[in-house]
C-alpha cells in the first residue's frame, strides 16, 4: 500500500486540484484505470460496471437536468429497447442528481441498467452502472449510494 492510499484525504484533495473525477467504489468492486471514454471505472466479480463518463454541455441555458433525463429515458426506450423501471433523485458534491432504472433481455437473459445524471454549469456527469438482473439486482442500492459520492 503506498503513501496515497493510506490518506484518502490527500487523494480527494488531489482529485479536486487535477479536474478528476472520482466515485467511492462499493464493496465488491474493482477500479480500473482510466479506460476510454469513461473518467471511471469499476468492476465486480459478477462482471457487473460502474462507469463515469463527462461530457460538455454546451447550452447551459436549456440543457438542463431535467432535459437531459428526458433526452436519455427517450433515447434509451424509444431506440435502443429497454423498458423504463423507475427513477428518484440523489445530492452529490457537484449538485443535485437524477438516477433511472432500466432493463432488458439480451439473448435470453435479463439485464439491468442504471443511469445517473449530474448536470454541473458546462459539464455533464453520465454515471452508468449494470449487468445481469440475477446479480446485480443485489447491488442496486450500494451503486446509488456509490452515485451520491461523485466528486
Amino acid at each position: 500500500m503506498n503513501r496515497l492510499s493510506r490518506n484518502p484525504g490527500l487523494v480527494a484533495a488531489l482529485a479536486l486540484l487535477s479536474g478528476c473525477v472520482s466515485l467511492k467504489t462499493p464493496d465488491g468492486y474493482a477500479e480500473r484505470s482510466r479506460t476510454g471514454e469513461y473518467e471511471y471505472q469499476a468492476i465486480s466479480t459478477d462482471a457487473s460496471v460502474i462507469a463515469v463518463a463527462k461530457y460538455d454541455n454546451e447550452d447551459e441555458d436549456k440543457g438542463t437536468l431535467a432535459y437531459w433525463a428526458e433526452a436519455a429515458r427517450k433515447q434509451l426506450v424509444l431506440s435502443r429497447g429497454y423498458t423504463f423501471e423507475e427513477q428518484g433523485e440523489f445530492h452529490c458534491s457537484r449538485g443535485p442528481g437524477r438516477w433511472m432504472r432500466f432493463a432488458r433481455k439480451y439473448r435470453g437473459t435479463d439485464y439491468l441498467y442504471l443511469l445517473g445524471l449530474v448536470v454541473d454549469g458546462d459539464e455533464i456527469y453520465a454515471l452508468e452502472a449494470g449487468g445481469e438482473k440475477a446479480v446485480f439486482n443485489k447491488d442496486v442500492p450500494r451503486v446509488l449510494e456509490a452515485f451520491a459520492t461523485l466528486n
